[in-house]
């Protein structure tokens, strides 16, 4: 029995098991038969008239496609069009400005020398203040 499958490479052949688990075949059931030659055939040998349908087919398939692209561009564009979004707009650049501001006057405290010169006291009084307390360090040695 010539089921079509000697045609095919061997890596491309499924098995009858592959089959069976794709199908859902139970054990006792007969694997359907699959002639993949004639099922080329049958594709090669299309009439012309067949073969304009597919393409008028086609064709409208396009066509649908692009005018209801179009129409949703237009909706689209009308409805996004009467949207004023000076309001959000114009609050995010206050914010913006808000928080500049703060940075700035951060950046300016954080630069002049007297800042700098009592962070270095502050950790230096605490250095002192924990030696002189003698309070053990945060890494206790266990005993």
């Amino acid at each position: 029995m010539n089921d079509g499958m000697d045609q095919l490479d061997r890596p491309d052949a499924l098995s009858e098991t592959a089959l069976r688990r794709a199908l859902a075949l139970e054990a006792d059931e007969r694997t359907p038969y699959f002639d993949p030659a004639a099922l080329a055939a049958t594709a090669e040998h299309r009439s012309f008239v067949e073969q304009a349908r597919r393409v008028v087919r086609g064709i409208a398939l396009i066509g649908a496609s692009l005018g209801l692209e179009a129409a949703v561009a237009v909706v689209a564009f009308n409805t996004l069009g009467d949207i004023d979004l000076t309001g959000p707009v114009g609050l995010a650049l206050s914010l913006v400005a808000a928080v500049a501001e703060h940075v700035v006057a951060i950046g300016q405290v954080t630069t002049e020398p007297s800042v700098a010169v009592a962070a270095l006291a502050a950790v230096l009084f605490a250095i002192a203040y924990e030696r002189g307390t003698g309070r053990e360090p945060l890494s206790v040695r266990a005993s």
